[in-house]
């Protein structure tokens, strides 16, 4: 039997679900475990990232009655960290069950109340995983009502702190491979007194399950226990994703400036973390926000030049010809989606990845490339 205990790495792997800068296409880059080996593959860019959001997984539960035993469990007496792809809080294994070893234990401590995520995989259809409450102090662990098959994405939001065991075992016959993924990084749901039929939703995740994004019932946006922002279209709600970027060019008597700022942002949806690289800016973790209808959007632009006579414009009209400041409308909804970039370990929008940035727009700068980690 399997006895391991998740210690903590700061590496983050995931693979988006969905992605998008502008019309057309843009490039991305496929990695493997060696970071060197990059390839460039051209995608084609949604035009609305709403159509890319994952089927609903019904909710289950991991309190309650379940059927089986009581197991007895030994602690483990040294951590590990034999897969660079977990956290403490998150999984992703491969083994196998034989007849000498027919069942696996794969231990996590979560110290706050948590949802969970999990899947079993494997080509073998009498696998099963199921969710054990671990007590060390007796040295026995409790079977809950949260399990799933082979195949099956399986949901929770009441995870409460403490110590778990996922047990994978066999109805049948034994002798293949599995690989067992599971997410535990976002907090348990937050209730909403004043609108009860309003529930968590889980809108997007990762391959392997290393990323999930979750939306809360008053409209907070999670992303692997990470608050991105709200959704709510209260004014100034998310006042920390407001962002900037002024440039000005000087030569020769000519002086040339280009201005825009992002304010007052209302959330459409938040993407999962992947790599992002600019010639602007660049991240190693980043999500997308899909910016929705009136978030507030400045665009300025100016030209002098000195001489006789001297001659100078300047404008308040985007690169579409519409009059900024103006909030974002249903001709901004219809178009390809407005994404801010926002950085995970800076905290902070970092860029404007839209038809609307003029640098894009113009091609004053080539299109951001998106890396999306297996």
């Amino acid at each position: 039997m399997k006895k391991v205990i998740l210690a903590a790495s700061k590496c983050l792997l995931g693979f988006t679900l969905v992605s998008g800068l502008l019309s057309g296409t843009t490039w991305a880059e496929s990695v493997g475990a060696n970071e060197e080996n990059l390839n460039a593959v051209q995608i084609e860019l949604p035009n609305d990232l709403s159509q890319l959001e994952i089927p609903d997984v019904a909710s289950s539960s991991t309190k309650g009655f379940a059927r089986g035993k009581k197991i007895d469990v030994n602690r483990p007496e040294v951590s590990i960290l034999s897969n660079f792809n977990v956290t403490g809080d998150r999984i992703s294994f491969s083994d196998s069950l034989t007849a000498t070893d027919p069942a696996d234990f794969w231990f996590f401590n979560v110290p706050t109340d948590r949802t969970i995520l999990t899947q079993l995989r494997s080509n073998n259809a009498n696998y099963r995983v199921d969710l054990y409450s671990i007590d060390w102090n007796t040295g026995t662990a409790t079977p809950t009502p949260f399990w799933g098959k082979a195949g099956e994405v399986k949901f929770a939001t009441d995870l409460a702190a403490g110590d778990w065991g996922l047990r994978v075992t066999s109805t049948g016959t034994v002798g293949d491979a599995y690989s067992i993924h599971a997410n535990m990084a976002n907090p348990s749901v937050i209730s909403d007194p004043s609108n009860p039929n309003k529930v968590a939703k889980l809108t997007s995740y990762s391959e392997n399950l290393i990323s999930a994004v979750m939306e809360y019932p008053n409209g907070d946006i999670f992303v692997n226990g990470d608050k991105i922002g709200n959704t709510s279209a209260v004014s100034n709600i998310n006042s920390h994703l407001t962002w900037a970027r002024e440039y000005t060019f000087t030569d020769s008597g000519a002086h040339s400036s280009i201005n825009h700022d992002i304010d007052d942002v209302r959330i459409k949806g938040v993407t999962i973390p992947f790599k992002y690289t600019s010639q602007y800016v660049q991240s190693d973790n980043a999500v997308f926000i899909t910016l929705d209808k009136g978030t507030l959007f400045t665009s300025f632009r100016s030209n002098f030049v000195s001489g006789v006579p001297t001659a100078s414009w300047s404008t308040f009209d985007d690169v579409q010809g519409r009059t900024t400041p103006r909030r974002l409308d249903e001709i901004d909804m219809f178009g390809d989606p407005d994404l801010l970039v926002y950085d995970l370990d800076k905290k902070k929008v970092i860029d404007f990845a839209s038809s609307l940035n003029y640098w894009y727009a113009k091609g004053i700068e080539p299109f951001p490339s998106v890396v999306y980690y297996r």
